[in-house]
């Protein structure tokens, strides 16, 4: 993705008979299709509004090759920005390692009535500590003497489910958005905040929806005769185990 600041038909669109292909823009079209090269972009769309009031032009692209082709779900333009460029967005299908599971502590469940004969119970005396040494052992000791006393009186979390693929960061700032509008509009009943509250729910569940149908439409377009199935029980439509295509 980059701004090649170069005019060519192939993404800019049938040229005005005024605006000649320069030698330049020839020799990156040239390259980028002999590499292979998939553009992203829907011709004809500007992304550039020059300040000057000149001929908007299309000169932001994203260009993909490969197997990065295939993970490509969508591409939005965004004319509404402060910049003489509009906003390119890309959505990608991209594999996501899972996160390490961090164990978590159940504090609020913790036993204090064991935790803490557990740690009178090693009779650590620190009154005849001498020098830096024996201070940096006893600290050690301690350290490893409450770890052991917290494993024992402090039971671990459930781990939580994996957030679902199709979700992402933005879900979670729209999400936040929700409930403080929400929160407002109980607070202060007036007809703005109502408004607003319902406008950013309905934005939300757009997103959602959007991104889940993007999502699935991906999975069946990559989906085998055994996986298939995979993709469709997502709808419960089935209470038992449907065979693959091929028996």
């Amino acid at each position: 993705m980059g701004d090649l600041n170069a005019h060519h038909p192939w993404w800019q669109g049938p040229l005005l008979p005024i605006i000649c292909i320069l030698r330049a823009s020839q020799a990156i079209a040239d390259w980028l299709e002999e590499n292979n090269f998939h553009l992203q972009n829907e011709p004809s769309i500007p992304t550039h509004h020059p300040k000057n009031r000149g001929r908007p032009s299309t000169i932001d692209l994203y260009l993909s090759r490969g197997s990065s082709t295939q993970s490509v779900l969508s591409l939005a333009v965004d004319h509404d920005t402060t910049s003489d460029h509009s906003a390119v967005t890309i959505t990608l299908s991209l594999p996501m390692a899972p996160a390490p599971a961090v164990p978590h502590r159940c504090w609020h469940r913790a036993d204090w009535g064991l935790f803490d004969p557990r740690v009178q119970s090693a009779g650590m005396d620190l009154s005849q500590l001498q020098g830096t040494d024996d201070t940096l052992r006893a600290i050690t000791n301690i350290t490893y003497l409450i770890n052991q006393a917290v494993d024992e009186a402090v039971p671990l979390r459930v781990p939580r489910k994996v957030a679902a693929p199709w979700w992402n960061h933005s879900f979670t700032l729209a999400k936040q958005s929700v409930k403080r509008a929400d929160r407002r509009a109980r607070l202060q009943p007036t007809t703005a905040n109502r408004e607003d509250s319902h406008c950013k729910s309905s934005k939300r569940s757009i997103m959602v929806r959007n991104s889940k149908t993007a999502y699935r439409i991906h999975q069946l377009e990559n989906a085998s005769t055994r996986t298939v199935w995979k993709t469709l029980n997502h709808h419960n439509m089935h209470h038992k185990l449907i065979p693959p295509l091929d028996g």
